[in-house]
């Protein structure tokens, strides 16, 4: 079974008399190929909890953490291909909503704060929305396009592989200690 990919971050500590702590986590899974993108379907700890049986720590057992969660939703990573424009005269586009991409590494997030950025500059450059619109469009679409297109190739987490296939189990490094 193909391993998987665990980030758990804290919200609040002390939520209760215990002196638990609300915590975030996120899997990530490959999976098939869903053709309806639903960002709100249940999710179920059946799916993927055996992929980490044997994760425990000290300060963290994940399978309870699973089994503890209230609510479990399943979110798929999917991306478009660039479109070919963002907007028309007074509307255009940002984020997500232009550009959708894996989001892993925050580079969703990251392009769309660029965006922002880039698109403030333009208005204050050019004064009149429509042409700031045009000029923000034509700096950060080829970019984001660009981004889009590596992590098709190279993805986020092209570090976290290399370093996997360069001491995992079937490492050359390890195979020589058995």
């Amino acid at each position: 079974m193909a391993a998987g990919k665990l980030v758990v971050h804290p919200i609040r500590n002390h939520i209760d008399n215990q002196a638990r702590q609300l915590v975030n986590w996120v899997v990530e899974v490959a999976t098939p190929h869903h053709a309806e993108r639903d960002w709100n379907r249940p999710g179920r700890v059946e799916d993927f909890i055996d992929r980490f049986a044997d994760w425990h720590f000290d300060w963290l057992d994940v399978p309870e953490l699973f089994r503890a969660s209230g609510t479990i939703r399943e979110y798929p990573m999917v991306d478009q291909d660039p479109l070919p424009w963002w907007g028309r005269g007074r509307v255009t586009l940002l984020g997500d909503a232009a550009h959708p991409m894996v989001p892993r590494g925050s580079n969703g997030a990251g392009q769309a704060i660029l965006d922002a950025g880039c698109l403030a500059e333009a208005i204050v450059q050019h004064g009149d929305v429509a042409e700031a619109f045009i000029a923000y469009e034509s700096v950060r679409r080829p970019a984001t396009a660009a981004v889009v297109q590596a992590n098709r190739t190279n993805p986020p987490d092209a570090v976290l592989r290399e370093v996997y296939e360069r001491t995992g189990p079937n490492s050359p490094s390890n195979a020589s200690r058995t």
